[in-house]
């Protein structure tokens, strides 16, 4: 791509995140050194979504018809003023495949050969059906960064492996087992969103799974061990990243809608009552809202559970533990949820901040902070790319 030399660098791109109780976009640009705030939107899938999802055979996980999707994304672009027609856009962690395989130590070239023959027993369709991308996690002490010259084609580009840098192997001494993170997505998936994204007129950068969005937004360059646990209104998934790369990836059968139908039945109230309830209520187990928390407590039991399976799992193979959890998703803001947390598996736990490397208006702190920082976390991590 031709850059001419003198272009002042304003450039803009939108991330859109269609999640299955909204759909979010975050449009970006870049001021000198510093990312800034364009636009922002949500539009609440209850009004569009409904009833459909349930029922619906939908392969792909996108339970509308493409043309209805295409209307509420036109919808939700218009109404936030998003002006620009470069877009990124997030695979669900559902429709996505994650898993790191371990291939015995070989040269650059090999290795890329080698890869996709060794994946027919890690990936569970066939190969045919999906778009294979991977990536080579580097032992700390024997990495060399080369910039990644090679476009990407949004297919390729599916897995979000596509980081800035790719990482290669360079070392001197003999590494016996080489990680290689592999992400796998269908092409009917790809397809898909290709075609929404054709009939709205927009410029496809790119796609990727979810989990490298959030990465992204939320866990940024640090380097430690870290959790990151979406607490979505469908499922919850885990993510365990290390030195910044995706090392473990789990989705557990945990839901926020699932907490929301359990209170509405336990107190016989209204689903929507039960919503409401449930967020100001949450597992804070003072006066009278300790029933509630009764209620509430062994799901997020539950949550303790699948983490700390999941952290002994890394400390067997990796030799390390989680040093942190960053949580994130329409469930994570849960009031008592941070210290309940914490307490039961003994580390530190934090709301994840996607704006925290954004700058915006401060009028919009308090919203951009406590109502939307998980929504839009994945919409923010897409535009965040290659900036």
């Amino acid at each position: 791509e031709y850059m001419w030399p003198f272009r002042r660098n304003t450039s803009r791109q939108v991330g859109i995140d269609i999640g299955t109780s909204s759909v979010k976009a975050v449009e970006l640009g870049k001021e000198g050194s510093h990312i800034v705030l364009s636009n922002y939107g949500i539009i609440d899938g209850s009004d569009f979504f409904g009833d459909v999802q349930n029922g619906s055979n939908a392969p792909s996980g996108l339970k509308l018809s493409e043309n209805d999707i295409a209307l509420v994304l036109r919808q939700l672009l218009d109404t936030a003023k998003i002006k620009t027609d470069k877009a990124s856009m997030s695979i669900p962690f559902f429709s996505s495949f994650l898993t790191v395989m371990e291939m015995p130590y070989m040269e650059k070239k090999e290795l890329e050969n080698a890869i996709p023959f060794q994946a027919r027993s890690y990936i569970p369709v066939p190969l045919s059906e999906v778009v294979l991308d991977w990536l080579v996690i580097p032992d700390s002490s024997q990495i060399e960064t080369q910039s990644s010259s090679n476009q990407r084609s949004p297919e390729k580009a599916a897995a979000g492996a596509a980081s800035p840098e790719q990482q290669i192997i360079n070392s001197p001494r003999k590494i016996d087992k080489i990680p290689v993170l592999l992400i796998a997505v269908p092409k009917e998936v790809i397809s898909k969103y290709q075609r929404i994204a054709k009939v709205l007129g927009l410029d496809l950068l790119a796609l990727e799974s979810e989990s490298f969005s959030l990465a992204r937004s939320l866990i940024g360059n640090d380097k430690g061990t870290i959790m990151l646990v979406d607490f979505g209104a469908r499922s919850t998934n885990l993510t365990i990243l290390d030195r910044g790369y995706i090392f473990m990836s789990h989705s557990a059968d945990l839901s926020g809608k699932e907490i929301t139908k359990v209170v509405s039945k336990s107190l016989n109230v209204q689903q929507q009552r039960a919503e409401e309830l449930k967020k100001t209520s949450g597992i804070s187990s003072v006066g009278s809202e300790k029933g509630m928390a009764q209620i509430i407590s062994p799901f997020i039991d539950k949550l303790v559970n699948e983490i700390e399976i999941m952290n002994s799992l890394f400390l067997k193979k990796e030799g390390r533990q989680i040093e942190k959890i960053v949580l994130t998703g329409g469930s994570s803001n849960l009031p008592g949820l941070i210290e309940y947390l914490s307490k039961s598996i003994g580390v530190e736990v934090i709301i994840g901040n996607p704006f925290s490397r954004i700058k915006f208006d401060p009028a919009l702190e308090p919203i951009l902070r406590k109502d939307l920082s998980s929504s839009l976390a994945v919409a923010a991590g897409l535009s965040m790319r290659d900036m």
